[in-house]
């Protein structure tokens, strides 16, 4: 199951989102927020798309291999009492 928490060590980002957030003033917004992926599977791999710029980030290819996927979602039950 420790593959089912977040576990991202290093973020993958758009540089165009990188380069206009820093020119932003508002120090409400953050990359995080700013930033709008689309992220899918391609005839080679794993695509993340940059709906704001429409641009690829990331193309992933895997080579031919068939990789393992885990699509199970871990949530945390909270106690409405």
């Amino acid at each position: 199951m420790d593959n089912l928490k977040y576990s991202i060590e290093n973020h993958i980002v758009c540089n165009k989102c990188v380069e206009e957030l820093s020119s932003e003033s508002n120090p409400e917004i953050n990359l995080k927020s700013y930033s709008k992926f689309e992220v899918g599977f391609t005839s080679a791999g794993l695509q993340i798309w940059c709906i704001r710029h429409n641009i690829n980030i990331c193309h992933v290819n895997f080579g031919g291999k068939k990789l393992f996927a885990d699509f199970r979602c871990l949530e945390l039950k909270y106690n409405k009492n």
